[in-house]
Formats: structure tokens, sequence, C-alpha cells
């Protein structure tokens, strides 16, 4: 088996010449792909051939004298990682960085592209593909330690869990659809914002249990008129690229569905503006045109979100590798655990610590990138 990169600048030869003369060799194709330039192209392909590498390259440069030829006489190492790097802005200081990191785990570049190409979106991402050998918990730990340093979302994933097909994928919604939480919303309506949102924050960062967390802040909320609830709906605000994210894998056959601590008031609100298929929310107990500070059914935290999360995936024939699971806070993390790709999106530091995947320089269209989409795939919101 051979490998052939031939590039031709300023399309001299044209790619019907090279592609004519190609022919013209006694090799067997098993793979050809072009990749035109502005003024130029670029041919890889991998044949079966009846003599070495040398001999070939020697026989393309006499038919092709303009082309630039390289040819190995054995193929491409397999692929063993996946690497996505995303930010505003990517530049090669970036990459030079990642590499000298990739050294010290042991992990070798392999191919490289770019997954973003539009200019006039304010979203880069690079996809670099690996060989090699390194413990993946260690070197996700080292890696999103250079993500810091860099301004940059770092992720690694192993190649067999790399291109997901059709599956599920299922949002936390506070934080993580929307830009609120939204009992912090209503306790701000009924005057005591300050007193509510700090105990959110604890729970958030998973310094309190959710269901002690939950409970406290619900009691204060007695007595707060059903009225304010459509105000508060109406004025929220949804996370940078969510209707993207949206739109592109529902058009992939992916069933969207959000798991949530909040409320099924607003969860309707959010399914219904961006097109997800069900939601599982807490069920606000309103009496006499009150809120009673209470809930009805079972309180969706982080243990429940785990159950639902395999409820769903099984109801649909998935195992838990076609499941995608995003969220931002402690009540996420069991969720984003049982996920194949488990992803803490603007995550409080122990979640995205936790988390195997995390997006913090970009929205949630980012997550487009993860799965190995590139901006042609990506159908963004007109």
């Amino acid at each position: 088996m051979a490998s052939l990169v031939l590039t031709s600048y300023k399309n001299n030869p044209t790619l019907v010449q090279v592609l004519s003369q190609l022919d013209q060799l006694p090799l067997s194709w098993h793979e050809l792909a072009v990749r035109p330039g502005v003024e130029g192209f670029v041919i890889t392909a991998r044949c079966d051939a009846p003599v070495d590498a040398r001999a070939i390259q020697e026989s393309i440069a006499e038919l092709l004298p303009d082309v630039q030829v390289q040819v190995s006489d054995s193929a491409s190492p397999a692929c063993d990682y996946v690497m996505t790097l995303m930010a505003t802005d990517l530049r090669p200081r970036h990459l030079n960085a990642v590499l000298a990191k990739l050294a010290t785990l042991g992990l070798q570049l392999q191919t490289s592209r770019s997954l973003s190409h539009a200019s006039d979106r304010p979203r880069k991402a690079w996809q670099l593909r690996l060989t090699g050998t390194t413990d993946l918990k260690l070197a996700r730990v080292s890696l999103l330690e250079l993500a810091d340093n860099l301004g940059i979302d770092i992720s690694l994933q192993p190649r067999a869990d790399f291109a997901k097909q059709a599956g599920l994928i299922c949002f936390d919604m506070d934080s993580t659809l929307i830009k609120a939480e939204c009992i912090d919303e209503l306790a701000r309506e009924a005057g005591i914002g300050e007193q509510v949102a700090a105990i959110t924050a604890s729970a958030m960062r998973g310094d309190i249990d959710f269901i002690e967390s939950f409970t406290k802040r619900m009691a204060l909320l007695n007595g707060l008129p059903e009225t304010v609830l459509a105000g508060i709906a109406h004025k929220l605000e949804f996370m940078d690229g969510a209707q993207v994210l949206i739109n592109t894998l529902k058009a992939r056959g992916f069933h969207t569905a959000i798991l949530s601590g909040g409320f099924v008031y607003f969860a309707q609100y959010v399914q219904q503006r961006l097109g997800i298929d069900e939601i599982h929310a807490n069920e606000l107990e309103i009496i006499d045109g009150k809120v009673t500070g209470r809930v009805t059914g079972t309180v969706v935290d982080g243990k429940r979100k785990a159950e639902l999360i395999q409820m769903l995936a099984a109801k649909r024939g998935l195992n838990m590798a076609q499941v995608i699971a995003v969220g931002d806070g402690a009540n996420d993390l069991p969720m984003l655990g049982l996920a194949g790709l488990g992803v803490a999106i603007h995550a409080k530091p122990l979640v995205r610590a936790s988390a195997d995947y995390a997006i913090s320089q970009l929205g949630l269209d980012a997550l487009c990138y993860l799965l190995g989409l590139d901006d042609d795939d990506i159908m963004d919101a007109r």
C-alpha cells in the first residue's frame, strides 16, 4: 500500500490533466480525495503498487513535472485520538504550544485541519488527529491547565468515540440553554434576589446538596404572584449558539431533551422557542394565583437526571455511547458522567474539571466541532 500527496500550485497543470495522467499508472486506487484551493489543489490517495514508493514517485514526477509529489510505501498509522482546539481566534502560537505539550503526553500529530471556514463567524476550530498511547485522564488534566493558560478550549477524545451518529442529546436548562437561573429571577421579583442567588451559587459549586438548597430557595418564594412568571419567561436570553446546535443536530436525526432542576413553566417556553422534543423539570405548585414555595412530583436533581437520561436512551434503543449530555452545575455531573459525550458548558470550576469535555470560550454551537462537523455541516440560524 502506498500513500500519495500531490500538490499543484496555481492550477498548473489543471486538476483534469493531473487525474488523466494518474489514470495511466498501473495502480489500484483505494482512496482518492481532492482539496481545491484558491490557486491550486492537493490530491491525497492510497493505492496498491506493483513497484516501490520511490519508483512511483519518479514515474509521477516524470508525468507531472510541475506537481510536488510525496509518496510513502506504507499506509499512515491509524488515528488513536482526536483533539479539537476552539476559540474566538486561533493563532500559530496556540498550535505550537499544543504540539509541545503532546510530546510530553506520548502523542504525535498525524494530520490537522480547520473545521471553521467562514470568516464572518466568531468561532474558530482546528481538529488534530493523533497517534500514540497516553493516560487519557491525566492527559485531560494537563490539557485543561494548558487551555486555561492559552485562553482556548482543548478537547481530547479516543478515536473510537469520534464521529457521533444520530442519537440523544440532553440539556440542563438554566445557565446552559438560557443565560439565567430561573429561581434567581423569581427571587428578584420577590425582593429576595441576593439571598436566593447565594444559595444557588453554593449549590452549583457543589458546596451543598441540591435538594437541600432547592428546598431552602423554594420556601423563600412562598406567596409570589403567578403573574410574574410570564414576564420572566419573555425576558429569558438564550445561550449563544443554542438554536444553531439544536437545528444542526435535529437535522442529523438527534432526539433532544431538557432535564432541568428548574421549572416546567420556563422549560415549556424554551422548548417551544428552540424546538426541543421533550422536557423534564419541576412543576411549581400554585394555589389561588400564588406560588406556594413547593413543587409537585419528583424533584429533578442530579440523581433524577441520571435516571432520566438512561430511561430516554433505553426508550429509543440507544446505548450510552450514543448520548450527549450538556450542563454547567454540580447536579449535572451524574448525567455528564454517564453520557458518551458529557460536555460542561461555561461551567463552574468543579464541573469543568470533572467533565471529560468542556466549552468555555465559545457558545453551544461549538459542540458541533467536537462531533467532527465543520462549518459546511452547521445549520446557522439566519
